[in-house]
């Protein structure tokens, strides 16, 4: 679980090249940002693809830690590749990191599912999580530091952070055993197929994905416009809020422990609509309000946010056998990025033509959609749990 819990840093500084800086530095590269958005949308739109066909053969071919470590190379050696700014090579270059990015998730989650016993689930995702945002926000500070001695600096001590966290990961061999828990050996040997209990999680998924996907590209403008900060102090409380996120999400097998996961999930659910609701029904009142409201605001987001990230996961790998594991990732994948894709170019288009207001009612409506969702998951009878037929 050790060598996971590194490789996940270094999913966090993948993620924060391109949260904070892929998107700058290609709209610079090619002169045109529609480009840049562009190619990193194609790469999105790849990884639809090839999230499932990992998820399906690394169950089928027990293969998903070496699809983990051949992602792993690919994205890493597309990182460092960006250091020569040809124009046709970064093409292919953006597009081949953005998908291999993605796709990593899929092996990723499921040997994470396959490594833990299903009770401490909840604790090693919480981990796994923690270590991406916290990591993340690291990557967030030394970006600008990185930037203002050479541009390709970013690239290359990225990357070669990137590879001595992973590192450990590349020297295990052998895939983790599932541990399986207490079901019948009948329901562990069916076909994987959909039915209401993965229908019913993958909707509310789809929720939460379209509210976060689409509403946190947009919070550092928000706040900088709202509130008459700089874009780089904005940014900078963007990224303590990925940190708060982070630690919360560390918590969260503890946590979890004390007041049960669903109520802990449905609570944060539950804070995070209502957090939107008033910013959408009270909007000018509260940004007159002074600094308390956008310190309480981001308080309430993050620690929300921190145990919804950690939680997600969880509640997705619970609803599928574990050799079942890397088919509801791949599912669930597809569900992330077509929803992000769908919310980003909405959002942009009712922030642009309606300003932030009617936005911020359709992240509570997402964030309300995964609750309800969630809640009849909780009420369906679990397939996997079929009472264990005794030997006559």
């Amino acid at each position: 679980m050790i060598r996971l819990l590194l490789g996940s840093i270094s999913i966090g500084i993948l993620y924060g090249v391109f949260n904070f800086f892929l998107i700058p530095f290609l709209s610079d590269q090619f002169g045109s940002t529609a480009i840049a958005g562009n190619l990193v949308s194609i790469g999105m739109f790849i990884t639809v693809f090839t999230g499932m066909f990992f998820g399906y053969f690394g169950d089928k071919n027990q293969k998903h830690l070496t699809y983990t470590k051949l992602l792993f190379l690919v994205a890493l050696i597309m990182l460092f590749a960006f250091c020569f700014p040809n124009t046709v090579l970064l093409y292919f270059v953006s597009i081949l990191f953005v998908t291999s990015m993605f796709s990593i998730l899929t092996p990723f989650s499921a040997l994470v599912s396959r490594a833990s016993k299903p009770e401490a689930r909840d604790k090693n995702y919480g981990w796994i999580m923690g270590s991406v945002n916290i990591s993340m926000f690291v990557s967030s500070l030394f970006v600008g530091l990185l930037m203002g001695i050479r541009v390709e600096l970013v690239f290359v001590v990225f990357s070669i952070a990137a590879l001595v966290f992973v590192a450990p990961l590349f020297l295990l061999r052998k895939e983790p055993k599932p541990i399986q828990p207490d079901i019948s050996e009948e329901v562990q040997q069916r076909p994987f197929a959909l039915n209401r209990t993965i229908l019913f999680v993958l909707i509310s998924q789809f929720g939460i994905w379209f509210s976060i996907g689409g509403i946190l590209p947009y919070l550092t403008s928000f706040i900088s416009n709202s509130f008459s900060v700089s874009i780089g102090v904005a940014s900078m409380i963007m990224g303590l809020s990925t940190l708060l996120s982070g630690l919360t999400s560390s918590m969260a097998g503890l946590c979890s422990k004390k007041v049960g996961r669903k109520n802990l999930y449905i609570f944060s659910l539950s804070i995070l609509i209502s957090v939107f609701l008033l910013l959408s029904l009270f909007f000018a009142p509260l940004l007159n309000s002074g600094l308390i409201f956008p310190i309480v605001f981001l308080f309430l987001f993050s620690i929300a946010l921190g145990f919804v990230y950690a939680f997600n996961v969880s509640i997705v790998s619970s609803v599928a056998a574990a050799n079942h594991q890397g088919k509801i990732f791949g599912l669930n994948n597809i569900v992330l990025v077509v929803s992000q894709s769908i919310s980003l170019s909405l959002f942009g288009l009712v922030i642009n033509f309606s300003g932030y207001q009617p936005a911020f009612l359709l992240v509570m409506g997402g964030f309300l959609m995964a609750l309800v969702f969630y809640a009849m998951h909780i009420k369906t009878p679990d397939p996997l749990q079929v009472p264990i037929r005794q030997k006559v």
